[in-house]
């Protein structure tokens, strides 16, 4: 059976149609547990609807701790041997399962493709090669590629004993959730289909207007150097980017949204570390980013010129 954990909070407009791609699944033998996150709006007796009719279904209503505390919950409650993840706004295919169940036969990890889904319509589909992962490939694949989202994998229950999300982040916790669990993991399954879709709204933590919860993705960042230097040292000098990146990620938007009055201070630090460390991340990073770091470091007055149009 899969455990099919949906942290649930103020998605009254999308969460029927997450439901019904959940309950319609090809794979039947599922338990979906909804965690209602404190809601204000209608979502918390949307959920109850759908358990009246689908006893597959449980619903916990819980006050508003955040998407991890949700998570966590779920997780608590879940008696599945598998364990999925939707995002409530979000939609699976209708044989997800069907297929995620198949490929994590004898490994420890399945992962799909996904689609990205914007707000005008627009899709496009993350590509990949279909293969199996031994524990070098897992890290590369989850880690080096950054593909670490929980939503489009299958994870076994056992090896989840003891991991939870981290309630500190509100950015990456997907990241060291992920890293914890390749600690226990020895091999996955990629399967190159858009099995999730992804819906990219205005107003997330990742697409809203600047504010200082988006500081918290070098915390995640340095977090993920921390827990690396300790499980899987090979992938250190992949960490030491990320953890570069995200600076140069945050200096960019705050740029972007006009505010290195209200956060010099943060600029001075970040800048102080991006320009000690380059020379050690200087052949990992993009063509793009090595030329954005050269106009930040050298021409300001040009880079908040370019800022305003990166994308």
């Amino acid at each position: 059976m899969i455990s099919v954990i949906v942290p649930v909070y103020n998605v009254e407009k999308y969460i029927r149609n997450c439901l019904d791609s959940i309950i319609n699944q090809t794979y039947k033998d599922l338990e979906i547990i909804l965690v209602d996150d404190g809601s204000t709006d209608n979502s918390g007796a949307i959920c109850d609807e759908y358990a009246q009719r689908d006893s597959r279904i449980k619903v916990i209503h819980k006050q508003n701790g955040g998407q991890s505390s949700a998570r966590n919950v779920g997780l608590k409650n879940a008696t599945g041997e598998f364990i999925g993840f939707v995002d409530s706004d979000d939609t699976i295919e209708l044989n997800a399962y069907e297929k995620l169940v198949f490929a994590i036969d004898g490994v420890d990890l399945a992962i799909c493709g996904h689609s990205v889904v914007n707000d005008n319509g627009t899709t496009t589909n993350s590509k990949g090669k279909e293969k199996v992962l031994d524990y070098d490939d897992l890290w590369q694949e989850v880690f080096g590629r950054l593909n670490n989202a929980v939503w489009n994998k299958l994870f076994c229950k056992e090896l989840l004993n003891g991991i939870e999300f981290n309630q500190n982040f509100a950015h990456g916790e997907d990241l060291i959730f992920n890293i914890l669990y390749l600690q226990k993991a020895k091999s996955g399954r990629f399967i190159d289909m858009p099995l999730y879709n992804y819906y990219k709204r205005g107003g997330s933590i990742t697409t809203g207007k600047f504010t200082r919860r988006k500081l918290l993705e070098i915390d995640s960042k340095e977090e993920a150097l921390r827990l690396v230097e300790e499980i899987y040292p090979p992938m250190i000098n992949t960490a030491q980017k990320y953890c570069f990146r995200a600076r140069m990620n945050i200096i960019r938007n705050i740029y972007k949204a006009k505010e290195q009055k209200n956060y010099a201070s943060e600029i001075k630090e970040y800048k102080k570390y991006v320009l000690e460390n380059y020379a050690r991340i200087k052949s990992l990073i993009t063509k793009k980013e090595r030329m954005e770091f050269f106009i930040f470091k050298n021409f300001l007055y040009l880079y908040k010129i370019m800022v305003k149009l990166y994308k």
